[in-house]
């Protein structure tokens, strides 16, 4: 586990309190935090041997299916986090700064296009005409990634990147 990504989202965690019932919202990051931490870096030596044969851990389990669940939860859970704060500001823009509404906006697309196949198998409606119906899971030079169309691959290093700008610039909006 990297240690120096848990730390940054320990440190971006308290971003959205808005009322009392965001209280539970820092450590809903920080456990995302921990699991980005967990997934960062892995690459393909991690998962296969040097003859290229998958690798298993202790109980037998291919360490690929062990990242690809983890990543596949980290990401639904992170959709969740997004989509809330995205309806929160679209009631309420007068909770977030301007660039902090598009960072919000930008995030919630880029999660839609793996987080709408990977559980509804269809493509988001905004990618509709390009995108498969399923994304694919699979490893690339970035690390874990999904395949959501013939020419684009969006990685979870990408999706955590993006999630942690957004919460960067949180802030509230100042009257």
């Amino acid at each position: 586990m990297d240690y120096s990504v848990y730390e940054k989202w320990v440190t971006k965690s308290f971003r959205w309190i808005r009322d009392d019932r965001d209280s539970h919202i820092p450590h809903h990051i920080q456990m995302l935090g921990i699991v980005d931490a967990e997934l960062r870096g892995v690459r393909y030596e991690d998962i296969f041997d040097s003859s290229g044969n998958p690798k298993e851990d202790a109980d037998g389990i291919l360490t690929l299916e062990r990242h690809q669940i983890k990543a596949q939860l980290w990401v639904l859970g992170a959709y969740e986090l997004v989509r809330m704060i995205s309806q929160r500001l679209r009631e309420d823009e007068s909770l977030a700064q301007p660039q902090c509404i598009e960072k919000v906006v930008e995030a919630k697309k880029l999660f839609e296009r793996v987080r709408i196949p990977m559980a509804k198998l269809e493509p988001s409606k905004r990618h509709g005409k390009t995108d498969f119906e399923v994304a694919y899971a699979g490893m690339g030079p970035k690390g874990l990634g999904w395949k959501v169309a013939p020419d684009t691959v969006i990685y979870q290093e990408e999706l955590s990147e993006k999630l942690y700008e957004m919460f960067t610039l949180m802030c509230p909006r100042r009257a």
